[in-house]
C-alpha cells in the first residue's frame, strides 16, 4: 500500500510538472493532503454512544511503583566543552536510575494507544490507563527533583504522562475524582518547570532542554486546562524557532560536534510536538519566522541518509547510528507528526521504512496517532 501510495505521488508530481509551477503546486499540495491519512491525533473525542464495547476488558497490570525522587547526572564527560563524548561508568549510572521512569512511561503510553486503536472503544483500557496515571498522581510521584538534569527527565517524562492522559480522558465511565487528582499533579509537574527555567541564563535555558521543558509544560497546561501554562510552553517553542538559520539549522545544536546531527533531530521532536498542541489554540507555529519549522525539518530529513551537511559544519564526522546505522525509528516518531500537517514525499520515503514509529515521550504509536494506522 505504501508503495502505490509512493508512486501514485511521483506519477501526480510528474503529470504537474507540466503546469504552470504556482498551479502545480497548489494542485499537488492538494492531492498529498487527500492522500495522506490522518489519525485522531492527541485530542481524542468522546465516543458516540453505539460506539463503545458493550463488555470491555482489558487486562490491566499493577502500575509501576512511583518515582518520586530523582538526582540524575550527565551521561556526558564532564571535561567535554560540547558534550557529545560519553562517560561510560557515568551513563550506566544514568540509565540505571532513569530506567524505572522509562519503564513507566512505555507501560502508560501502550495502555493509551490501546483505547484509542480500539473499535469499537474499549473503555477498561481507559480505565486502565486513568489508574496507572492516578497511582503516580496519589503518590506525588516525580515533584522531588534534586539536580538539573532531573528537572530534564522531568521535561521529558511530563509529556509522556501529559499526551497519554489526552488520548483517554474523554473515555466515559472515567471517575471524576481520579481525573481531578490527575490534572492536578500534571499541572504541579508543568509548573516545576516553569520557574527553574526561567531563572536559567546559561545555554540549557535556550536549547533543546528549553523546548522539551516547553513541551511538558504545554502538554501538562492542556491536560489540566491551565491556559497560562500551555501559552508557556508554547512561548518556549517560539524560543526555538526564532533561533532557526536561513539554512535550518540551530546554532546551539550546531556546538554539540560529532552529535550536531542528532541534537537537531531531538531538538525538533518537541518543537514539531508543540506546534501540534499549539494547532488546538489555534496557534500556526509552521508560520512563525518564515517557516523556520519546516526548515528544520528539511534540514534534518536530508541529513538522515546523508550527513556531510552536519560534517562540512562543525569539521567532525557525525556519530553513526547504532545496529542498522539508519536513525532509530523513536527518534523519528515526531516526524509522522509533521507529516500529518505538512506532507512531503521525502519524509513518506522516510517514514515508510520505519513505520510504525514511537516513543514514549510524545504519546508513543505515533503512526497511530497521526497516520491512522499501525
Amino acid at each position: 500500500m505504501v508503495r502505490n501510495a509512493e508512486w501514485k505521488m511521483r506519477r501526480v508530481a510528474v503529470r504537474y510538472a507540466l503546469l504552470p509551477p504556482i498551479m502545480a503546486a497548489y494542485l499537488l499540495a492538494a492531492f498529498m493532503g487527500v492522500a495522506h491519512a490522518e489519525g485522531p491525533g492527541y485530542f481524542v473525542p468522546a465516543p458516540a454512544k453505539d460506539d463503545v464495547q458493550s463488555k470491555p476488558k482489558y487486562e490491566c497490570e499493577t502500575p509501576d511503583a512511583p518515582v518520586i525522587t530523582l538526582d540524575t547526572q550527565s551521561k556526558y564527560k564532564q571535561d567535554d566543552t560540547q558534550r557529545a563524548t560519553i562517560d561510560e561508568d557515568a551513563e550506566e549510572t544514568y540509565s540505571e536510575a532513569v530506567e524505572p521512569l522509562r519503564v513507566y512511561g512505555r507501560n502508560l503510553v501502550k495502555i493509551a494507544n490501546a483505547y484509542v486503536k480500539s473499535n469499537p472503544k474499549n473503555t477498561a483500557a481507559a480505565t486502565c490507563a486513568l489508574t496507572w496515571l492516578d497511582a503516580w498522581a496519589s503518590a506525588n510521584a516525580m515533584t522531588d527533583m534534586r539536580s538539573k538534569q532531573a528537572q530534564f527527565n522531568l521535561s521529558r517524562a511530563l509529556s509522556g504522562f501529559a499526551l497519554a492522559y489526552m488520548q483517554i480522558r474523554n473515555a466515559p465511565g472515567l471517575e471524576n475524582d481520579r481525573k481531578r487528582r490527575v490534572e492536578t499533579w500534571l499541572k504541579t509537574l508543568g509548573q516545576q518547570l516553569v520557574g527553574p527555567m526561567d531563572k536559567n541564563k546559561g545555554t540549557s535555558g535556550r536549547n533543546n532542554h528549553r523546548y522539551w521543558a516547553g513541551l511538558g509544560a504545554a502538554a501538562a497546561g492542556l491536560a489540566s486546562n491551565d491556559k497560562q501554562l500551555a501559552r508557556w510552553g508554547i512561548d518556549s517553542a517560539r524560543i526555538g524557532l526564532a533561533q532557526i538559520t536561513p539554512d535550518g539549522t540551530l546554532p546551539l545544536e550546531m556546538k554539540r560536534g560529532k552529535r550536531a546531527r542528532d541534537y537537531h533531530i531531538f531538538a525538533a521532536d518537541p518543537l514539531v510536538t508543540i506546534a501540534e498542541l499549539a494547532r488546538s489554540q489555534g496557534i500556526d507555529l509552521y508560520a512563525e519566522h518564515d517557516g523556520a519549522l519546516q526548515r528544520l525539518v528539511n534540514r534534518v530529513i536530508a541529513s538522515l541518509d546523508d550527513p556531510a551537511f552536519f560534517e562540512k559544519a562543525t569539521g567532525t564526522k557525525q556519530e553513526d547510528y547504532p545496529g542498522d546505522g539508519t536513525v532509530p525509528s523513536s527518534r523519528i516518531a515526531w516526524l509522522e507528526i509533521h507529516q500529518s500537517r505538512r506532507p512531503s514525499t521525502e519524509a513518506e520515503a522516510v517514514l515508510s521504512k520505519k513505520r510504525p514509529t514511537s516513543s514514549s515521550e510524545i504519546g508513543g504509536n505515533t503512526t497511530l496517532l497521526f497516520n491512522g494506522a499501525e
